[in-house]
């Protein structure tokens, strides 16, 4: 009996299963995502995500039912806090990324992670978004981004940076983020 080695609740097998087809068939990898979000009021928007594209086959079925993300901003940006705001839910998405390449990457390498938090900030001016001073004269959105890993592992140091970075560089959503300036700093928690 063969039982699949799981680190980090994701499957050796499985990752390598993906590595080698994607290697022998580039084409299964090319995938399409979307979103549909429908305007309430003010602030207020819903977004619908179910159906993707993978390798050219559209999927509707994989996934049971939609997933709906509201979002608003809060009272004191006009909004009615139904939700996060846009921006915040950028954030959000960020951090889930960066926690899933510490997942994929850390079971790829042979790091257990016990438990990881990470946390993203990022300095924005909204005057860009009210064309103050003047329209362009301050870009409306994010001029940096931070985050911070809370990790517990056993691994030493130099991998849980190599982790750490490798996770970052080989992130989706960082990637398309890259116009921004991105730090980050990892804290190691016993």
């Amino acid at each position: 009996m063969v039982t699949a080695t799981v680190v980090n609740g994701l499957s050796i097998e499985g990752i390598q299963g993906m590595v080698e087809l994607v290697k022998a068939q580039p084409q299964v990898a090319k995938a399409v995502f979307s979103a549909s979000t429908t305007w309430r009021s003010g602030f207020h928007n819903e977004a619908t995500v179910k159906g993707f594209s993978l390798g050219g086959a559209k999927n509707d079925t994989s996934r049971k039912q939609s997933f709906t993300i509201v979002g608003d901003h809060p009272q004191e940006l006009l909004g009615t806090n139904k939700g996060p705001s846009s921006v915040e839910v950028l954030l959000a998405a960020l951090g889930h990324c960066l926690a899933s390449g510490w997942a994929t990457y850390g079971a790829t390498m042979g790091i257990a992670i016990e438990s990881l938090r990470v946390e993203v900030e990022g300095d924005i001016d909204l005057q860009g978004m009210l064309a103050l001073p003047t329209p362009g004269a301050v870009a409306p959105g994010f001029q940096e981004i931070r985050a911070t890993y809370y990790v517990e592992s056993r691994a030493p140091r130099e991998q849980l940076e190599q982790l750490a970075k490798t996770s970052e560089d080989l992130s989706p959503t960082r990637h398309s983020l890259r116009a921004v300036k991105f730090s980050s700093k990892l804290i190691i928690e016993s």
